[in-house]
C-alpha cells in the first residue's frame, strides 16, 4: 500500500502540536545551561543531551575528537559531541539533523532586559543566549523524533541526531571531526543529507557561503627610546603599512553571497608610550565571495612586494587560523528543491536559496558536510539579526513551525 507522504506530514505535525509544551520546556532547560565558547565547557550540555536522547528511547554515543589533535588547535579537551540514531528498515538514505551546543558570550549582562541564561517566556518569546542559536534546534530534534514515533511512522532510512561542539569558533572538533572520522569510528554511516539548524528563517535556506581566511601576522621591529625613534624600527608602523595594502584589495561581489569583506580584528603592539615597539600583531578576517586561492595569491604578493620595497619590513610569523573555501551545494541541488517543495506544501511559504543572511555569509556546520561531498544546508527557525544580540529570543510559534518542517523533511527523505 502506498501512503501519501503529505498525510504522514500532517500526522507528525499534529503530534508536534500535541508536544508544544514539552518543546518549549526543553528549549528553556537548554538555554539555562551556560555553554559559552570560548572556552567551550560542554560537560553539562552534553550530559543533558545524552539524558534527553535516552528519554526518547535512543542509545546516544559521546564522540570526542582525539585529545592530541584538539590540543594542537589550542583548545581544551574533551570536546564531546553527542550522536543518536533512529534506525530505518533499509538504513538508507541517512539524514542528519544537527545543531551546535555552544553559544557566544553574553557581553555586558546589564544591557539585557531578561536574564541571558534564564530561558524566560514573555509575550510568546523564549529569551536567552542561544535561544535561537541554536538550542531551540536541539529541542526540535527531540520532539521531531518523538512525533515520528508517536505517529507510528516506520522509516526506511536512518535519522541521525547530533549535538555538536565548536561551531561558534569555526573549529574542526565538532562536525568537522564527525564527518571526517567520528561517524565511522563510532559505527554510524555518513549522512546523505544534513541540516545544520540555524536561525535562517524558514523562508531562507543557506546553501552557499563566502570563504573564511583568518590571518595572524606578527611583525618584528627594533625597540628604541621614544624620544629618538629613528634608532629603532617601529613594528606597529609596519603592521599599518600592511593593513593599508590589504585594504586596497579589489572587492568582488557574488549575487547570492554578497561582497568580499575584510576586517582588521586585532592590532596589538608596544609596551610603553615612550618606547619604539619591537613587536606587533595584526589579524585579518577576510571572507571572499570568489575562491579563497584568489585572496591567498593577493596576500602572498602583498607580503613580497612590501618586503622588496622596505628592508625593515620583517615578519616574525604568519599563521592562517581559519582556512575555509568559498562554496556549498548551490541553489540548484536536489536537496534545496526538496526543502522548497516540502516547506511550501506544509506552510505555503516559498524558500529562497541564499549565501547571505542579513549580510552574514556562512554555512555553519554545513560547511564541513558540503566540502566532503554531502548535501549540507544551514536552515531553521528564527532570524539571524537576533543571533548573538542582547535579549536574543525565539518565538514559540517559530519553534513549533520549525519542528513541524523538520519532521516533514524526515518523512520526505527517510519515510
Amino acid at each position: 500500500m502506498v501512503i501519501d507522504r503529505r498525510v504522514l506530514r500532517e500526522e507528525v505535525s499534529r503530534k508536534i502540536e500535541d508536544n508544544r509544551d514539552d518543546l518549549v520546556r526543553i528549549t528553556q532547560e537548554l538555554v539555562r545551561i551556560p555553554s559559552v565558547n570560548p572556552p567551550g565547557d560542554y560537560e553539562f550540555m552534553a550530559q543533558k543531551m545524552v539524558e534527553f536522547y535516552k528519554a526518547e528511547g535512543l542509545e546516544p554515543i559521546v564522540a570526542c575528537a582525539p585529545e592530541e589533535e584538539v590540543k594542537e588547535l589550542g583548545l581544551t579537551y574533551p570536546r564531546p559531541n553527542v550522536i543518536a540514531r533512529l534506525e530505518g528498515k533499509q538504513h538508507t538514505p541517512v539524514f542528519c539533523l544537527d545543531a551546535h551546543m555552544d553559544v557566544v558570550s553574553v557581553g555586558d549582562e546589564s544591557m539585557w532586559k531578561y536574564p541571558p541564561f534564564g530561558g524566560e517566556i514573555h509575550d510568546g518569546k523564549i529569551y536567552g543566549r542561544g535561544a535561537e542559536d541554536t538550542k531551540c534546534h536541539l529541542a526540535a530534534q527531540l520532539i521531531v523524533l518523538r512525533a515520528i514515533k508517536e505517529a507510528g511512522i516506520e522509516l526506511k532510512g536512518d535519522l541521525i541526531l547530533t549535538s555538536t561542539v565548536d561551531d561558534e569558533i569555526g573549529q574542526w572538533p565538532g562536525m568537522g571531526y564527525l564527518i571526517e572520522k567520528g561517524f565511522q569510528e563510532h559505527g554510524f554511516n555518513k549522512p546523505d543529507y544534513h541540516i545544520a539548524g540555524e536561525p535562517t528563517g524558514l523562508e531562507t535556506v543557506g546553501c552557499l557561503a563566502r570563504g573564511r581566511l583568518w590571518y595572524e601576522i606578527i611583525f618584528k621591529g627594533i625597540s628604541a627610546h621614544g624620544g629618538n625613534p629613528k634608532e629603532g624600527v617601529n613594528a606597529i608602523e609596519k603592521a599599518i603599512s600592511l593593513a593599508n595594502a590589504v585594504l586596497s584589495y579589489e572587492i568582488k561581489t557574488d549575487p547570492l553571497m554578497g561582497s568580499d569583506t575584510i576586517n582588521i580584528g586585532i592590532l596589538h603592539g608596544g609596551d610603553a608610550i615612550n618606547v619604539v615597539p619591537g613587536r606587533c600583531k595584526i589579524t585579518f578576517d577576510i571572507r571572499p565571495a570568489t575562491k579563497k586561492e584568489v585572496v591567498k595569491q593577493f596576500m602572498d604578493e602583498t607580503f613580497n612586494r612590501l618586503k622588496d620595497k622596505d628592508p625593515d619590513f620583517k615578519i616574525e610569523s604568519i599563521r592562517l587560523l581559519n582556512d575555509r573555501q568559498t562554496g556549498g551545494i548551490g541553489p540548484d541541488h536536489e536537496f534545496v528543491k526538496t526543502v522548497q517543495k516540502v516547506v511550501e506544501e506544509m506552510t505555503g511559504k516559498k524558500v529562497t536559496p541564499s549565501g547571505n543572511m542579513v549580510g552574514y555569509s556562512s554555512l555553519g556546520n554545513a560547511y564541513w558536510t558540503s566540502i566532503n561531498g554531502i548535501a549540507g544546508l544551514m536552515y531553521g527557525g528564527g532570524d539571524f539579526i537576533r543571533a548573538h544580540s542582547v535579549d536574543e529570543f525565539i518565538t514559540v510559534d517559530e519553534l513549533v513551525e520549525t519542528a513541524k518542517v523538520f519532521a516533514g523533511l524526515v518523512v520526505e527523505l527517510c519515510g
